[in-house]
């Protein structure tokens, strides 16, 4: 078997090897159409990260059954035109749920507490920095998303002593309710996501990026948002109207807002919400642990596998015809070959 890691971004692929032992494992870097078509040629699996794999792409794989994305999402993936050419799309869910729950927690209090202008303020040589901060104690957090990451972020702030905690989710209520039988004293109210961005003093996010999330905090939903919200993104970028964004925490109407991700990334020294002083960005790394990167890695190649050795994987995203289904002059004809 031939298998295409498309485009490391750790550095390592001590995992992958292991599990493939014994098996053609190349590594590449593609960044482009032209370059995932190069390095794929006959591969029968691809284990891919943030290179487009594009229905162009897809259509021209003659040999792959998997496409194994690293992460949660695979918004560069065109799954359908996989679920036609026959081939699965994996992807690795609640992999990094702790740590990104951490990691949105770290940004609120961040941004409640003002750190990151108390930081520059004294390496600039100031001394009792003096800007608007107001105790979490008594203040109302909404949660956008009970996946994995919302929850375990839900749990995580249950001893700051907020006086609600609202959850906006399609299957919020069930979730809840479910979450509460392990959790019964932590509070939690399931609510619709427009009662929640207009209750909520703090929100954060925890989606995936689809047609219904896609752009949801914009023009029209900030207005609708208490005066002096705190936002944290830690989700998707494509979630956000970043100028939409911009303009409101420069009338002041958003107090702050923390992003880990962004609909450009990188964004860029010219991206409009670099220059707000009001703002706290990372570099897409809420997901990053040594042990969520190696669970990660794992989990990737183990989907490919599982497809290669004739099982249905575990965590997929379509459903195409399987190869007990269709051979591989069946699947050519499909993509018209």
């Amino acid at each position: 078997m031939r298998i295409v890691i498309t485009d490391d971004r750790f550095g390592w692929v001590d995992e992958e090897r292991r599990v493939f032992a014994g098996e053609d494992l190349a590594v590449a870097d593609c960044r482009s159409e032209e370059d995932l078509m190069a390095a794929c040629a006959g591969a029968d699996g691809i284990l891919l990260n943030q290179a487009p794999m594009t229905g162009r792409v897809i259509r021209g794989l003659d040999r792959c059954r998997v496409i194994s994305r690293y992460g949660t999402g695979y918004d560069n993936v065109d799954a359908a035109a996989a679920e036609e050419a026959g081939i699965w799309v994996t992807t690795v869910p609640g992999y990094c749920g702790e740590e990104t729950a951490e990691h949105a927690l770290a940004l609120l209090l961040s941004c409640v507490r003002g750190i990151p202008w108390k930081d520059r303020g004294i390496r600039a040589g100031l001394w009792n920095i003096h800007r608007p901060i107001h105790r979490m104690q008594g203040r109302i957090l909404g949660i956008v998303g009970f996946g994995v990451s919302g929850r375990a972020f839900w749990e995580k702030v249950q001893g700051c002593a907020l006086s609600r905690i609202l959850i906006a989710d399609p299957r919020g209520k069930a979730k809840l309710e479910t979450a509460q039988k392990r959790f019964p004293a932590f509070q939690g109210e399931a609510v619709s996501f427009e009662e929640l961005i207009r209750r909520a003093d703090f929100i954060s996010f925890h989606v995936p990026l689809n047609e219904t999330t896609r752009r949801c905090v914009n023009r029209a939903s900030i207005a609708e948002m208490k005066e002096g919200v705190i936002i944290v993104n830690t989700s998707r970028g494509g979630i956000v109207d970043e100028e939409a964004l911009a303009e409101a925490l420069t009338e002041g109407r958003i107090a702050s807002a923390a992003l880990d991700v962004f609909e450009r990334e990188p964004p860029g020294r010219d991206h409009p919400l670099c220059a707000l002083p009001n703002v706290v960005l990372t570099d897409h790394c809420a997901y990053y642990s040594a042990e969520s990167v190696s669970v990660l890695k794992t989990r990737t190649a183990l989907n490919a596998r599982d497809v290669l050795e004739g099982r249905i994987p575990k965590t997929p995203v379509n459903r195409p015809r399987t190869a007990e289904q269709s051979g591989p002059a069946e699947r050519r004809a499909v993509r018209g070959a």
